[in-house]
């Protein structure tokens, strides 16, 4: 069974897409995580999983500083004492 080459490379092409898709802290120094959104973007609720892991690092829980505006993909949490 072989598998044309055609499909082959768009399969690897949709993978390596997809990869870079995901939702990634882009920031983490101090009490603040920064948290690009992914595509699909999960709103603030997927974001609030990742700044909590990013968080519990320190021993501390995530907290929404800011929704920052529509136009961007960005997420601002604060780690604080539960």
């Amino acid at each position: 069974m072989t598998i044309p080459i055609k499909l082959l490379i768009s399969l690897l092409s949709v993978t390596i897409f997809l990869c870079g898709c995901a939702s990634q802290v882009t920031s983490s120094s101090g009490r603040t995580v920064i948290i690009r959104a992914g595509i699909p973007d999960l709103g603030v609720d997927g974001a609030l999983t990742l700044a909590e892991v990013e968080c519990q690092k320190k021993g501390l829980s995530a907290r929404v500083q800011a929704v920052t505006s529509p136009m961007t993909d960005r997420y601002i949490f604060e780690c604080v004492r539960t």
